[in-house]
């Protein structure tokens, strides 16, 4: 996904975009079957901060007086909500995989909106990007939390009553 700055000024058209997305991948190492920490490599005057798992790399380019920490978290982010959005059918996952990311296609693709619009980190927690792709409002998810303590201290009252009344107090 592109900025307009960047498919104005530095990318002009898909060969340009290629060539970048080419030069990239051949300079990051191959991706093996386990999940790697996020990993930083600098292209040509970029920063690129990237993660892979099996067959999957995801990988953000800013320019190099970009805060990579703040890029870190922006990988972080939309890395554990494409996991948790593409593994969320299966327990038994080996990681996220190219099929689960065509699978899911559709959110990974709402993911990637919901993040960043057009060069501006809108999110970088999983949670919230997961809740917000779900369509499930903060209040919603918070009342949700809110709900399940009050059912573990009604449980906790109601068998605290229940053991005093069989004990005879």
């Amino acid at each position: 996904k592109y900025c307009s700055l960047a498919r104005k000024e530095l990318f002009v058209g898909t060969k340009a975009q290629t060539a970048f997305e080419k030069k990239v991948i051949s300079k990051l190492p191959k991706a093996s079957a386990a999940r790697t920490e996020v990993d930083v490599a600098v292209i040509d005057e970029y920063t690129v901060l990237f993660q892979a798992c099996n067959d999957v790399v995801l990988c953000a380019v800013a320019p190099s007086h970009e805060n990579e920490l703040v890029v870190l978290q922006v990988v972080d982010g939309i890395y554990a909500a494409m996991s948790h959005v593409a593994q969320g059918s299966s327990f038994l996952s080996s990681g996220l995989t190219k099929q689960l990311v065509l699978e899911n296609l559709s959110d990974v693709l709402f993911i990637l909106d919901e993040v960043v619009d057009d060069a501006i980190i809108m999110e970088t927690e999983e949670e919230r990007i997961t809740a917000r792709i779900k369509m499930i409002d903060e209040v919603e998810s918070t009342g949700a939390a809110q709900a399940g303590q009050m059912f573990e201290k009604a449980t906790q009252s109601a068998t605290k009553k229940l053991l005093g009344a069989m004990i005879g107090r």
